[in-house]
């Protein structure tokens, strides 16, 4: 070129097109980590209220439906003998088995569920605190390893088996709060996030267009599932609960004491039954 000035190569338009299009795609992939961080976050938030509150509310309402199963057992032995005081007490046995095994099994499964929460209970509180800075970092970490891991970013099967693997890990360290498995594994990834540069550009544009359509519906989801979250029950009780600390206590005494007034209730009625049997025996 004339005056020794080098040759400068001009950007076509659909260079451009596709640099402007990456920008969309980096763009939207940082607000879905952002909002899959936000979807893990008050997944485990919730799912740390309802361990705690089905574990102490949760137990009392399956004592309470056992107490009440067990008045109702009972007052039918007692209408039944009150009906016919010589009534075979065999007979009697196998009639009230029959007719409340489908409600025992209920009951038998709500305790079992009770108890499953309080195991969750005790593995929670076995888990290590975060200082509010240490929380921040670590729900950092996560949103910029689920932008450069997660599996529904990934562009092949491949690439997607190896993304699941670590997300495995990713999810362990965030459950677990484990801010220094978060490091680790930032620090590991440093250098591992694909490139995308082998394809035509004509090629590159229409996956361009097509992940920037995915990652927009990806968003809608998220927020989507966010919302129903947000509407649940769990939720509300769990946020009454952060605005007024003392009103899952208050649930707690309340039906505590309806257990206790059914404790009562459970004796009479089985004083009751053993009054009628005696006087059975004695005729």
């Amino acid at each position: 070129m004339a005056g020794g000035g080098a040759m400068v190569r001009v950007e076509s338009a659909a260079e451009r097109d596709y640099r402007r299009r990456l920008v969309q795609i980096e763009r939207r992939k940082r607000r879905v980590a952002g909002l899959q961080a936000d979807v893990a976050a008050l997944r485990l938030g919730l799912g740390r209220f309802a361990a705690d509150y089905h574990a102490r509310v949760g137990s009392l309402f399956a004592e309470l439906d056992r107490i009440q199963l067990t008045i109702d057992e009972y007052g039918e032995r007692i209408d039944r003998l009150r009906a016919n005081r010589f009534l075979d007490v065999a007979g009697l046995e196998a009639d009230i088995e029959e007719r409340f095994a489908e409600r025992r099994r209920r009951v038998e499964g709500e305790e079992a569920e009770a108890q499953g929460y309080e195991e969750r209970r005790r593995a929670e509180a076995d888990r290590p605190r975060l200082r509010a800075e240490d929380a921040a970092e670590a729900k950092r970490l996560y949103r910029d390893l689920a932008r450069r891991y997660h599996p529904d970013l990934a562009r092949t099967p491949e690439e997607r088996e190896r993304r699941e693997a670590m997300m495995l890990r990713v999810n362990a360290a965030f459950r677990d709060r484990s801010l220094d498995a978060l490091r680790a594994l930032h620090r590991a990834g440093e250098v591992d996030d694909p490139g995308f540069d082998a394809r035509s550009l004509a090629d590159r544009l229409a996956w361009a267009a097509e992940e920037i359509a995915r990652l927009g519906a990806m968003v809608a989801d998220l927020h989507a599932e966010l919302g129903v979250m947000r509407a649940s029950d769990t939720h509300r009780l769990w946020v009454r609960s952060r605005d007024d600390p003392g009103s899952l206590e208050t649930m707690v005494a309340d039906v505590r004491h309806a257990v206790r007034k059914a404790r009562g209730r459970m004796r009479e009625t089985l004083a009751t039954y053993r009054s009628l049997l005696d006087v059975r025996n004695a005729a």
